[in-house]
């Protein structure tokens, strides 16, 4: 038997458009013990005599995807928090329950089952990851419960899915940006190297189908395995050929040691990483091989450099403000997937006009600033972003520098 989602609640309410986040959570925590917001003491004393709202929140905090878990559990902890300061949802505090999938496609169906049969959510984020995501999307499309991924993969949202949504550019988005910066290099023969995960796939699908589109052809197409030691046989192999330039896709750690071992192999051909690997970890596992790495990403990689009269200039500085006061780190693209995350669902709440069975329907209608892109969701469309919002950044002394 299905379950019902439609738990309701009484709408309008007041919410700031884009919340500072300000204070280092351990968890979620009751809106009483939330940082004193707009409304002060009554804001939060409302917030505390309502039902709260419950979300799930599923995502890789252990094993190889926990590089992009961690920092999205992160975000939302705070994000949550400072909602909560605020009076809620009309009063209703957000309460995130939380569930690590292990990197594991298997766990995160299980949780996601958990979720809805103990917890009773009324949507859940996650995965981080690919295969975790397109696994709870088949379970969140059958239950017909609201689900909005942090994983890449395009076929997650595409084809198109009632409540199905997805924060991340798609790989697809992420393909086309590096073709595009190809043809403008003249570079017209390539080489690939992908995980042979969901995430990994996922781009070599892409990559195969807007190559022609582009004038580029791919001369050798290598995989490899999420934790294998070395792909130096697959990098020599490429050596071999006539490729001009050398793509990757995957997440850490096998970005960096491809980028090592190929330095250590004198490839001399340009490397191009996925935004899989864009993040601080990258830079700390590749260390001065990573020199001269070039990288599709969202702007959040690079907040200083970002120009003040970009739409995303105010909502990114709010953010990253608010991550570095309380984790005293910057936070990647991964922290910004859970962050939007997060708010998009608020955002339909506020449009769902108090009925839960209506999420899935009215996140469509959705049109959200965000740190990643510029959403705009439509029937046709649950991802909303396009490849105008990524940029190719450079590895200089340690750093991502935008490729002007």
């Amino acid at each position: 038997m299905k379950k019902n989602h439609k738990t309701k609640w009484l709408f309008p309410f007041a919410l700031a458009s884009f919340v500072l986040l300000s204070a280092c959570g351990g968890g979620v925590k009751p809106a009483s013990e939330a940082a004193p917001a707009a409304g002060g003491q009554a804001a939060q004393t409302e917030s505390a005599s309502k039902d709260p709202i419950r979300v799930g929140a599923i995502f890789s905090m252990t094993g190889p995807n926990s590089p992009l878990g961690v920092p999205e559990k992160q975000a939302v902890e705070l994000l949550v928090k400072e909602l909560n300061g605020a009076g809620g949802v009309d009063g209703h505090p957000i309460e995130v329950i939380f569930e690590d999938d292990k990197s594991d496609n298997t766990e995160a169906v299980k949780a996601i089952k958990k979720l809805v049969s103990k917890e009773k959510v009324v949507a859940v984020l996650g995965s981080s990851g690919s295969g975790p995501s397109l696994g709870m999307a088949e379970f969140a499309s059958a239950e017909k419960l609201p689900l909005i991924s942090m994983a890449a993969a395009d076929q997650i949202t595409n084809p198109v899915r009632a409540g199905i949504y997805k924060t991340p550019h798609t790989d697809a988005h992420g393909t086309k940006r590096i073709f595009s910066y190809l043809k403008e290099k003249g570079i017209t023969k390539i080489a690939t190297l992908n995980d042979s995960n969901p995430y990994g796939s996922g781009w070599t699908q892409q990559l195969q189908k807007y190559a022609p589109e582009y004038g580029i052809t791919i001369v050798a197409e290598e995989k490899y395995g999420t934790k294998d030691p070395s792909m130096s046989s697959q990098l020599t192999k490429i050596k071999g050929t006539d490729a001009q330039a050398l793509i990757v896709a995957g997440t850490n750690p096998g970005p960096a040691t491809i980028v090592k071992e190929a330095k250590q192999l004198n490839l001399s051909i340009p490397i191009i990483s996925s935004h899989g690997s864009a993040n601080s970890k990258f830079l700390e596992l590749v260390g001065d091989a990573g020199n001269g790495v070039l990288m599709v990403a969202g702007k959040l990689l690079v907040p200083d450099q970002v120009d003040a009269n970009d739409p995303q200039s105010a909502i990114i500085k709010k953010f990253v403000d608010g991550y570095q006061a309380a984790y005293k780190s910057e936070p990647d693209g991964f922290a910004g997937y859970g962050y939007d995350g997060l708010n998009i669902l608020v955002e339909g709440l506020k449009q769902a006009g108090g009925d839960a069975s209506k999420l899935g329907e009215v996140l469509e209608k959705v049109n959200y600033v965000g740190v990643t892109g510029e959403f705009k969701f439509s029937a046709e469309d649950h991802n909303g972003l396009t490849e105008d919002s990524m940029i190719m950044v450079e590895v200089k002394d340690g750093k991502f520098q935008i490729l002007k």
